[in-house]
């Protein structure tokens, strides 16, 4: 997809615009320009490509059959509510521009500049603030420097 941190803005309107190069990788992986913009902490927005999100809905989907499987149909389920609370579905605009949900735009704070970041199947946006704690939560031990010079990095 795309690799490393960018640097988007929310304008007064609500709509957060994604760098030109994002856009680009986005038009180039997905024949769609439909995403679902959530979050499930409201905190970090999290913004899928439709096809992506349907995936996680499949995952998330399954009725539960067994004592364990119904405890996970209930983590399922909370998490389903939280993103549909959330989330909702966008396009994204020919300026590369998707509106955030005001629920998701007033709990995570999103307003002016913020940080994105592809993870896995959907970029992550956050506050500059998020983001700086996100780098100290995140910083590397000298045993996983050691873990990561064996798996070649």
């Amino acid at each position: 997809m795309f690799r490393g941190t960018y640097n988007g803005n929310v304008d007064d309107k609500g709509r957060l615009k994604l760098p030109a190069s994002v856009k680009r990788s986005l038009q180039g992986r997905y024949s769609s320009a439909d995403l679902f913009v959530t979050s499930i902490d409201g905190k970090l927005v999290k913004i899928y490509p439709i096809k992506e999100w349907e995936l996680v809905e499949a995952t998330l989907s399954p009725t539960p059959a067994g004592p364990d499987q119904a405890r996970d149909g209930a983590l399922k389920h909370k998490i389903l509510f939280q993103a549909n609370r959330f989330g909702t579905e966008q396009t994204l605009d020919a300026q590369g521009r998707c509106t955030l949900p005001a629920t998701l735009r007033e709990s995570a704070d999103l307003r002016g500049a913020v940080k994105l970041q592809w993870q896995s199947n959907h970029i992550i946006a956050m506050t500059e603030s998020l983001y700086s704690q996100a780098i100290e939560d995140n910083e590397l031990t000298e045993n996983d420097l050691q873990l990561a010079a064996n798996l070649g990095l």
